[in-house]
């Protein structure tokens, strides 16, 4: 993967990779194409994400919504003003302190011998420990702990507010949330209420209630944190676009985009739904998408990583030999099983250097040198980047080891190679 964004890419470059990705990256996540019901699994091995990034991706988003971030500007105002119950509990006195319960009275009077100096009286009492109150609870309990993964520290209700110029920094944003919702659960009434997870009744009463505090901005904050406990693709999907692909690296967002390509146009010509990733071996990288054809073969895409069943690695067994690991991580993997096997391994570059591309020309040679068995057919190592006047766009012969084309071609030279002959020209 490239270590940098390529700086002479135009930005319509960019916003063409993310445009397409928001249109096919939910039709991939979706759980009618695959073998299991996983959009975050899926997301998590096609971004080769640990599942603590993914974790720290969902916290940040969580924080720096605007319906959150709305709720924790009015937090302050809000809590010292509580939805609350009334309870009149039934109190023997022989002071009158509220209505008094006559049947109540009478029937106390009846068994305790007729004492007419005491009374029953219920007074109303404010009860904090309603439906609305243990949403704001959970909302607040939620918001603490997506704050503190996304920044990856505790923050205390004593800590310092950033200064407004800083705001526009997303950190300095979460870290003002932190605080304001660290304040708010220190608020005396609320220690008492226990948090709880808003189900639709819930939800309704919040937006039934006369003030705006819950109405609107608890009952929105709540809605906002139910999608992310347990997200829907078209979540995911804006989530990614919005705080994962938008400031990473174009590099990164250029091999997704490479890698949902494939797998679309496998699809397409394999005529069956997709599968998902079955991992051969727990630790072991495995297919993000796989396709079975008429023939009984099996074409499958691997991402970052190396495909399951390949002679050892050359350079992992000299490393191992002298006491230390190392490893190469190529980008993605085309592999047909069956009657006519066939591997080939493709490196991604986004970029029209020409230092850059020479540079991935070298790692191909190197994972075809680590494994020199592996392959069946040359041109066995691809290197794709954007179609530019840097290269020439030629097809390569069987006898040569690499062939270097443009993104534009891949998907169709892919299918052409990998996919059986009746099912590629269907």
């Amino acid at each position: 993967m490239s270590a940098a964004v390529d700086s002479k890419l135009p930005p319509e470059f960019r916003a063409r990779l993310l445009a397409e990705i928001r249109t096919y990256l939910p039709a991939f996540l979706h759980g009618g194409a695959s073998e299991r019901r996983d959009p975050v699994g899926d997301v998590s091995e096609l971004l080769n994400l640990e599942a603590g990034q993914l974790r720290k991706v969902v916290a940040v988003h969580s924080c720096l919504d605007e319906r959150v971030l709305a709720l924790g500007e009015a937090l302050a105002a809000g809590m010292r003003e509580p939805v609350t119950s009334s309870e009149r509990p039934p109190e023997s006195s022989q002071c009158v302190r509220g209505p008094v319960d006559w049947g109540a009275t009478v029937a106390q009077r009846s068994r305790e011998g007729g004492d007419a100096s005491r009374f029953v009286v219920r007074s109303a009492q404010r009860v904090f420990d309603t439906p609305a109150n243990r949403a704001l609870a959970w909302v607040l309990q939620c918001l603490h702990e997506s704050a503190r993964t996304g920044l990856g520290e505790a923050v205390g209700a004593a800590a310092a507010m950033p200064a407004n110029e800083e705001i526009s920094k997303w950190p300095l944003r979460i870290k003002r949330l932190a605080v304001a919702v660290e304040r708010a659960r220190g608020t005396s009434w609320l220690r008492d209420v226990r948090p709880e997870m808003p189900d639709a009744r819930t939800i309704q009463r919040l937006r039934a209630a006369g003030s705006r505090f819950y109405s609107v901005l608890v009952a929105d904050a709540a809605r906002v944190l139910l999608e992310l406990a347990d997200p829907s693709e078209q979540v995911l999907v804006e989530m990614l676009c919005r705080r994962y692909f938008e400031p990473a690296q174009t590099s990164l967002l250029y091999e997704v985009w490479v890698a949902l390509r494939l797998a679309r146009a496998f699809e397409a010509a394999s005529g069956r739904p997709r599968k998902a990733r079955l991992l051969v071996r727990a630790g072991e990288c495995g297919p993000y998408a796989r396709f079975d054809f008429d023939d009984g073969s099996e074409v499958s895409l691997t991402y970052q990583g190396w495909p399951a069943g390949l002679e050892e690695s050359r350079l992992e067994r000299a490393a191992a030999r002298h006491g230390f690991s190392v490893g190469l991580q190529p980008d993605i993997f085309i592999v047909r099983s069956g009657p006519e096997p066939d591997i080939a391994v493709l490196e991604l570059k986004a970029s029209v250097e020409s230092s850059t591309l020479a540079k991935g020309l070298k790692q191909l040679y190197a994972y075809l040198g680590d494994r020199p068995l592996a392959w069946k057919r040359r041109p066995a190592g691809w290197l794709v980047a954007p179609a530019s006047s840097l290269f020439s766009d030629r097809a390569a012969g069987d006898e040569d080891d690499l062939w270097m084309l443009s993104a534009e071609q891949v998907v169709e030279a892919a299918v052409g190679r990998f996919a059986p002959a009746a099912s590629a020209g269907a």
